[in-house]
């Protein structure tokens, strides 16, 4: 893992989490069972932001007035998401400059406002590598991509039907010829000295440690998501941390073994001095599980998987009925209880 000292809260509104307030004592923060709400911890496609907007980014006037009124009120509001952390910055705006995200589903955490890495898990070549075969044997037709922090590496055959295969569809998001990298993993990418799988000739500045692989991404038309998903986990369990977050989609979330979004979670809270009693999350996907477990109380959406749903302490409106929102208003009112 790499790391430095952003964690210890240097974003605009950051608490400092050794000094006497209210980000530490909780006496003015809003009140869930008796207890302060010190953080809230979010997922973003499918949970805030409608999956017919995930392209754009717009996320509804509603949710933005609500995690505005969050931050104003002194919680502290991390998106802990399965996106890159590049997929982030519009969104971070909107809800006024965030600070520290939690990226590709907890292998990075980025402080956006210092645009430095805080922390990463990479993944190794040999595990990589060694994954990638054993999911090939189980699907032949199976396709693969590949995340760094700078780089998206894509085989073709992932990469087509998709706006990364669209020139015009992807300058429309934004995405740059530089960042894509087409043509299998096994060319696209090299060993550094530290074993680990990296972007070949990528320069690397004070913000990042390398342009090594933190996720990696294995798409097949041939069988069902849930089923998919559990055969790689039999599979590769033992080398990797194995997820998805896209609904009716057969595509894998590949990470550092023991990687997930509730490790990076806990890791950025105890920065902080917030446990996990003073958290709530929100989530949708299977990738969220682990999260919603470690919170105090969480959260899945009306929409969301049933695995997400099982794991939650609780269930609100949809995605598309603004859910979180609504359970942000009622904590902020104190309505919750």
């Amino acid at each position: 893992m790499t790391s430095d000292s952003t964690a210890s809260g240097s974003w605009p509104g950051a608490p400092a989490p050794h000094t006497a307030g209210p980000h530490t004592t909780g006496g003015h923060l809003p009140q869930l069972q008796g207890a302060p709400v010190r953080l809230i911890a979010s997922d973003i496609d499918g949970t805030i932001l409608s999956y017919r907007s995930a392209q754009t980014g717009v996320l509804s006037p509603r949710t933005v007035e609500a995690f505005h009124a969050a931050k104003a009120a002194g919680i502290v509001v991390v998106l802990v998401t399965g996106r890159p952390v590049r997929a982030l910055r519009a969104i971070s705006e909107t809800l006024a400059n965030l600070g520290p995200v939690v990226a590709s589903n907890g292998a990075v955490t980025y402080d956006l406002y210092r645009d430095e890495l805080i922390a990463s898990d990479p993944l190794s070549a040999a595990a990589l590598f060694q994954t990638k075969d054993l999911i090939a044997g189980l699907d032949p037709q199976v396709t693969f991509a590949a995340e760094t922090l700078d780089h998206l590496h894509l085989e073709e055959s992932f990469a087509r039907g998709s706006l990364w295969f669209d020139e015009e569809r992807r300058r429309a998001v934004g995405i740059t010829d530089e960042e894509l990298r087409f043509g299998p993993l096994d060319l696209t990418l090299q060993r550094d000295s530290l074993g680990s799988a990296v972007t070949p000739g990528a320069e690397v500045g004070r913000r990042h440690v390398s342009d090594s692989v933190v996720k990696l991404l294995a798409k097949t038309g041939a069988h069902e998501p849930d089923a998919f998903l559990s055969e790689a986990q039999r599979r590769i369990g033992q080398l990797a941390t194995v997820t998805h977050s896209a609904p009716g989609v057969s595509m894998l979330e590949i990470s550092s073994r023991g990687v997930n979004k509730a490790a990076a979670l806990q890791r950025f809270a105890a920065g902080l001095g917030i446990d996990p009693g003073a958290t709530i999350a929100f989530g949708d996907m299977p990738n969220d599980v682990e999260m919603l477990r470690w919170a105090g109380t969480s959260w899945a959406v009306g929409s969301g998987h049933p695995a997400a749903q099982a794991a939650a302490t609780r269930v609100t409106a949809s995605c598309d009925e603004d859910g979180v929102a609504d359970v942000i208003e009622q904590l902020l009112d104190g309505r919750l209880t």
